[in-house]
């Protein structure tokens, strides 16, 4: 499938749906996903090349009424000038038994995995395992928003595991055709990882376990800054459209989370290549979060740990 005007596919409250080796090769214009599941039950996408100039696979869910549930994507290999695999941004009604299994990423602007419950939805029991990522401006961005007043998301029992992440140095989809719009600047390469609710409404029970992330590094104070004292003026952004870079620079370059709890690392490493003015971890408003056997590899000695309004926190 080829160029399409807009989404190239659309699969709308079906079930029982199945989707097996096809390549989606459409960078003709912004608007294009590759695949777009909307409220459906029992889908299965395996064996696919998706190259698409906006998001590759993003699950939504229309319907406050109805629930997107019980998908598999399953040996694809996926590019995008958007976001790779995304759930939202239409997250009305839920997410629910969705697993990502050895998928490969390259080349994509935005996010590998991006998870944002943001219009009063659900996101739930997740599962994400065996990922390669290679030259992205984020590896994983889950957010809960509240773009209509009154209605917080809720995102919970995630696990992500067994993955490898290069982030670009540089633009990740330079020279494609339609790139991703350059946007919230000015801010360094951005972590990551970015774990962002709500006040009041926590991203909770997120484990990630045998985890190996590459940063290129080199944030750099001269050219946008957010140092540790300075926390309160990373916006909270409620009604944002999602998106990694929305809070434009964070304190942080390997991950940030912000208004979470019961969040589990195990077997992670992080690594910055050149030196970078951020602390590797930042964390504010997190509760009950346990770090096991985590490596931070960094080319100059300072704490690579701080964290504000947070409770129970542990390294072993």
């Amino acid at each position: 499938m080829r160029n399409a005007a807009a989404w190239v596919q659309t699969y709308d409250q079906c079930k029982g749906l199945r989707i097996d080796g096809i390549t989606v090769d459409s960078r003709a214009f912004w608007n294009n996903d590759g695949i777009d599941i909307v409220d459906c039950d029992s889908v299965s996408i395996t064996n696919s090349y998706i190259d698409a100039a906006d998001d590759g696979v993003c699950l939504k869910s229309h319907d406050p009424n109805k629930v997107c549930q019980n998908v598999l994507v399953r040996n694809c290999t996926i590019r995008s000038s958007a976001s790779a695999i995304k759930f939202g941004t239409a997250s009305l009604g839920g997410f629910r038994n969705i697993r990502l299994i050895n998928n490969k990423v390259f080349n994509t602007y935005r996010s590998a995995i991006a998870l944002e419950a943001v219009d009063g939805g659900f996101i739930e029991n997740v599962e994400g395992d065996s990922l390669q990522v290679m030259n992205s401006g984020n590896a994983f961005f889950f957010r809960i928003g509240e773009r209509i007043n009154g209605k917080k998301g809720r995102l919970e029992n995630v696990r992500i595991s067994n993955v490898s992440v290069e982030i670009a140095g540089n633009k990740p989809d330079s020279g494609y055709a339609y790139e991703g719009p350059t946007e919230d600047m000015p801010r360094n390469i951005s972590p990551p990882i970015i774990i962002a609710g709500l006040p009041g409404a926590l991203i909770a029970n997120i484990s990630f376990k045998n985890i190996e992330v590459k940063h290129p590094g080199g944030g750099n104070s001269m050219f946008a800054k957010i140092f540790l004292n300075e926390l309160d003026s990373v916006p909270e952004k409620p009604a944002a459209y999602p998106e990694f870079s929305m809070f434009r620079e964070l304190p942080a370059w390997g991950i940030y989370i912000r208004h979470a709890s019961d969040i589990q690392f195990s077997n992670v490493k992080l690594s910055c290549g050149k030196k970078d003015y951020r602390t590797a971890i930042v964390l504010d408003d997190v509760h009950h979060l346990e770090f096991k056997s985590t490596i931070i590899n960094e080319p100059h000695h300072k704490k690579s740990f701080y964290q504000r309004n947070s409770t129970g926190v542990v390294f072993k």
